[in-house]
């Protein structure tokens, strides 16, 4: 109800502003004023209202979309849909997730804000609801209003998850190697294959010999560094010497050094970083295939057990002999083999099947121009061992070894002793010893040397240069020198593997010369197409494909969908409390201070006190407010939010003018 005029104040500012505001009152005759039902929207800004609350809901949505896919397809490889999709998304997320957050919870505190204080809040929540809407004021606005309340640790907690979303948009997909692994067949060379030919006069020594010779000189003419390295030149798998391993432990138990290349389960590390590199039972390496073949695609492992001949010998000088003497000292008696050279390998009693003791050889060489003999007594053993082996595509290599714990029957004996693979019986080639040896003394001679009616020059061979020139035994300085190659300076424990090496290799030239140089393929379904003495084994190993997958961070996952779903729950809430809300839209407009002030030159809203700020900015668009003095002319200023015409501002106030 209005006041009676005679009831009025005569000073009333209501009749000095109604009397100002000619041009508003006359849009005012012709205003509806039946007034507004508080909640009641008309159907345009229902719409639009319910528009803005459903594109606040779209980003969390998204991110949900896109935490759900990353999550599907973990573990499928990156080249594959949709990972680079989804990775070309993580790019941008830091960046875009920030600014949805931003936009949704900013909505959300509005929404709050203005539903409590329909129902009654307190000023500190109300500041605290309205000044916290980004990141950096949750975190200043307790500073600057030095007043806490339930809603400080709640806001921070909210706008932490703004930038750990972003990171975690970002952060939630890994690329790592491919860990799915599965069985894979493979099959290797039996070291223990029999003995193919009783010697060099024989029709099968005839016939197979070029091939043996070809293979073993190849494998010791290959360069130092394919020498070093864990497949030889055909790409089979080298099998590490155990006594290298065994005889550094000792010496470093001498030295008291810890040895930690060996575990509790007796396997050796190959360490390709240690100083130290293995030593190689053979130049050449055992055979293996892989079912369907080695594919540079693939990581593989297997692991299985062989043996390998190693020669225990100790160097001593010999008698000295000339020319004439070491020319007949060579024809003397059975048992020996030489090159006519330099080298004779000997043994008093030729190895029999079922042996009670280790075969010995006694290797000696002859320096001519010294005069010099040298030599190595040699006790031959079986050793047994389990490597595992690890390959990256076509590149394999033994990555660590243990001995085998045998019976003494089959450690004491050799392949030259007609052994056959544990559980088999044994081949029985006739002259096995025999066969071999005969062959393998001359095989470090040139095809030229060993042409018929050569005549005898104290020449060394290359299987002696080995052991002094392991690096380029058919280019040392005494393979056609009067000089010769004195064997003795090298010592007992390199000369025990180095003839160890060349025993080994030699045995695996002679029972698959054709399979040891590049022709050794899976065979399946107990086909095969190998001579009939070539034995393999069958072995079980896994295959891991070789190629990145995109592997789902947990942590980062569990972030993200909090974070996530912060954001949809702030918009819903928005959202529905929009809808609740019955009195008008005032909150972040600088016009409502205008509403009922006595300060303000305009006429009465067109709606009443339930129009909605936005409507009122409209309408007064070209009002000029300001902070000033509105008792300009009294002794004592005081400040208002007004219009121009009824506030002088406070940029034209003199300096030392005192305030009410």
């Amino acid at each position: 109800m209005g006041l009676s005029d005679e009831t009025r104040p005569e000073n009333d500012p209501s009749d000095y502003l109604m009397e100002k505001s000619k041009v508003r009152d006359k849009h005012t005759e012709n205003e509806d004023n039946s007034g507004r039902i508080l909640g009641k929207r008309s159907s345009s800004d229902g719409i639009r209202h319910l528009l803005l609350d459903t594109l606040l809901t779209l980003p969390s949505v998204a991110f949900i979309t896109y935490a759900f896919l990353v999550v599907v397809n973990n573990g499928r490889p990156i080249d594959q849909s949709p990972i680079p999709l989804l990775r070309t998304a993580a790019i941008y997320s830091p960046t875009l997730f920030p600014i949805a957050f931003s936009a949704v919870a900013a909505s959300f505190l509005k929404a709050a804000a203005a539903w409590r204080l329909e129902q009654g809040i307190s000023v500190l929540s109300l500041e605290y609801l309205l000044n916290c809407r980004t990141v950096f004021s949750a975190f200043t606005t307790p500073m600057s209003l030095r007043a806490v309340n339930r809603l400080t640790p709640l806001l921070i907690i909210l706008w932490a998850l703004s930038p750990l979303g972003g990171q975690a948009a970002l952060r939630v997909m890994e690329m790592v190697p491919s860990t799915a692994t599965e069985p894979w067949l493979f099959q290797n060379l039996e070291f223990m294959s029999a003995f193919r030919h009783s010697g060099p006069q024989s029709s099968a020594g005839f016939s197979l010999l070029p091939s043996i010779q070809s293979a073993f000189v190849t494998a010791l003419g290959t360069p130092a560094d394919i020498k070093a390295e864990p497949q030889d030149l055909f790409g089979n798998i080298k099998i590490p010497m155990v006594e290298a391993f065994q005889n550094l432990r000792q010496t470093q138990d001498d030295d008291k050094k810890s040895d930690n290349r060996q575990d509790d389960d007796g396997w050796f590390h190959l360490d390709s970083k240690s100083a130290m590199s293995p030593v190689w039972s053979s130049i050449a390496g055992i055979p293996v295939a892989a079912l369907g073949g080695l594919s540079s695609k693939a990581n593989y492992s297997f692991a299985f057990e062989t043996s390998y001949i190693y020669a225990d010998c100790s160097l001593q000088r010999g008698t000295p002999m000339n020319f004439t003497e070491w020319a007949s000292y060579m024809q003397e008696g059975p048992g020996r083999y030489s090159t006519n050279r330099t080298l004779v390998i000997s043994t008093n009693r030729p190895p029999l099947p079922f042996d009670q003791n280790p075969l010995e050889l006694v290797f000696t060489s002859f320096v001519s121009t010294q005069e010099l003999t040298t030599n190595a007594s040699c006790v031959l053993r079986t050793t047994y061992v389990e490597v595992d082996v690890g390959c990256h595509g076509t590149t394999c290599g033994t990555r660590h070894v243990r001995p085998l714990q045998k019976p003494d029957d089959m450690t004491i004996r050799t392949v030259l002793n007609n052994m056959a693979p544990e559980g088999q019986l044994g081949h029985g080639t006739a002259g096995l010893f025999d066969g071999f040896m005969s062959t393998f003394v001359r095989s470090g001679l040139s095809l030229w040397d060993l042409q018929e009616g050569r005549q005898l020059k104290p020449f060394a061979s290359a299987l002696e240069t080995y052991f002094t020139e392991p690096d380029s035994p058919y280019s040392a300085s005494g393979i056609s020198s009067w000089d010769g190659t004195d064997i003795y300076p090298v010592g007992d424990r390199v000369f025990s593997q180095r003839f160890s090496q060349l025993l080994n290799t030699f045995w695996l030239a002679s029972v698959a010369s054709h399979n040891i140089t590049g022709n050794f393929h899976f065979q399946s379904n107990g086909e095969t197409s190998l001579p009939a003495p070539i034995i393999t084994q069958n072995i079980t190993g896994t295959r891991t494909p070789d190629f990145l997958v995109m592997r789902v961070n947990d942590g980062w996952m569990l972030t993200l969908f909090v974070a996530s779903t912060a954001m949809l729950i702030s918009g819903v809430i928005a959202a529905v409390l929009g809808s609740m809300r019955r009195g008008p839209d005032v909150l972040d407009h600088p016009t409502f201070f205008s509403r009922d002030s006595p300060y303000v030159n305009v006429s009465p809203c067109y709606s009443g006190s339930v129009e909605d700020a936005s409507e009122q900015v409209r309408r007064t668009r070209d009002m000029r407010v300001c902070i000033g003095d509105v008792s300009p002319a009294e002794e004592m200023g005081h400040l208002a939010f007004g219009t121009v015409n009824e506030a002088v501002p406070l940029g034209l106030q003199k300096d030392g003018r005192c305030y009410a």
